[in-house]
């Protein structure tokens, strides 16, 4: 005797699918979808940037379609909806974006595809739904932070010297455009506000990361010295606690310049110039010498004071290996070592700072 075909036992159909009913039947009795609802995000009214189940994300509004939030939509929608059994995958088919009467965009329209089985040795079914996303419209953290004058992190550019308003503003200028190269998830310059202060400048910064970036490299540039520590941020009164501390980078700069003379380990020495290592020359040797700024320092330099006279190379003796100078200021002439002043002519002026008899001459930065 033949054996019969399967039939489904609802509708007879000869395609079973599962528990001995077609796919049809088997969907109108086991519904994938238990039951859907509207979901909402929040756009920030200032940048448009999202925020995904109270988070907000580096999603902005015109990302929207685009298959990076896809994924993050067909997420929320695994985890908003609720099924009788779990979609293996959900895909989003067709989206549009409408507005209200006053133009702003109001809502997010569409059809999304949602694929699941019942046994995992079942194929699975796909089912077309559709779906409406609620906009509403906020305030992101950032923006909020601008609009109120706060800040995150804070640089603290110190110098042990006296400064003036060209080194203010030359310092300003360098953090401002470091300060560009580690633009937020929205493009903005982190940077939010930079102060004046009699020994420096306090720069405020929006995300911690960027002040440690921009402190780093500013210290580097000029031979500063870094210790991270915090600041009191105040207190919230409304639930009478103690706001979390602030970070706080703080940059020391070094208590000399190019330039500057000092006597370094019983050596006669003259910094040309510094960023993590200082470079300097050696008068006795007649040669430069490098050290990383914090061996330079902790070797406790004497420093001369720099009062540079001016001096005029009178001529070159024919013996002795001497040369005739005269100090432009008194008029007195002196004999010095020819090979100190052998790279210029007669007439020619220098600079020098007079030490234990000796002149030593300012060296180029070269």
């Amino acid at each position: 005797m033949a054996e019969l075909a399967p039939q489904c036992i609802s509708c007879g159909s000869s395609e079973v699918f599962f528990g001995r009913l077609c796919q049809q039947c088997y969907l109108q009795n086991h519904p994938i979808l238990k039951q859907k609802k509207d979901l909402h995000i929040t756009v920030c009214e200032r940048c448009e940037l999202l925020s995904l189940k109270g988070h907000w994300s580096n999603f902005y509004l015109v990302d929207l379609g685009k298959p990076p939030i896809n994924t993050k939509l067909t997420k929320l929608f695994s985890q908003e909806w609720e099924f009788y059994y779990r979609p293996r995958k959900i895909q989003i088919q067709k989206m549009n974006i409408e507005s209200d009467e006053e133009g702003d965009i109001s809502v997010i329209i569409g059809i999304v595809d949602i694929s699941a089985s019942p046994d995992a040795f079942v194929p699975l079914m796909t089912i077309s739904e559709a779906f409406k996303i609620h906009i509403e419209w906020g305030e992101c953290s950032e923006c909020r932070t601008r609009l109120i004058g706060s800040y995150f992190s804070k640089i603290q550019i110190r110098a042990p010297k006296e400064v003036n308003n060209e080194h203010l503003n030359i310092w300003s200028d360098e953090i401002e455009n470091i300060s560009q190269s580690y633009p937020q998830s929205d493009g903005k310059n982190p940077l939010f506000k930079i102060k004046y202060l009699q020994s420096g400048i306090d720069a405020l910064f929006q995300t911690r990361a960027a002040a440690n970036s921009v402190g780093r490299e500013f210290a580097k540039n000029h031979g500063g010295i870094i210790s991270v520590t915090t600041e009191f941020a105040g207190f919230d009164k409304s639930r009478s606690k103690e706001y979390p501390r602030k970070p706080v980078v703080l940059i020391t700069l070094p208590n000399f310049n190019p330039g500057d003379i000092a006597i370094l380990n019983h050596q006669l020495i003259q910094i040309l110039r510094y960023n993590s290592k200082v470079e300097f020359w050696d008068f006795r040797k007649k040669l430069k010498g490098k050290l990383p700024i914090k061996s330079f320092i902790a070797s406790e330099p004497q420093f001369l004071e720099n009062n540079y006279e001016q001096f005029q190379l009178i001529n070159f003796e024919q013996r002795g290996g001497l040369a005739q100078v005269m100090n432009t200021r008194t008029f007195e002439t002196q004999y010095i070592d020819s090979t100190e002043v052998s790279d210029l002519s007669e007439g020619e002026s220098f600079e020098c700072i007079s030490y234990n008899g000796r002149l030593l001459r300012r060296q180029k930065e070269t």
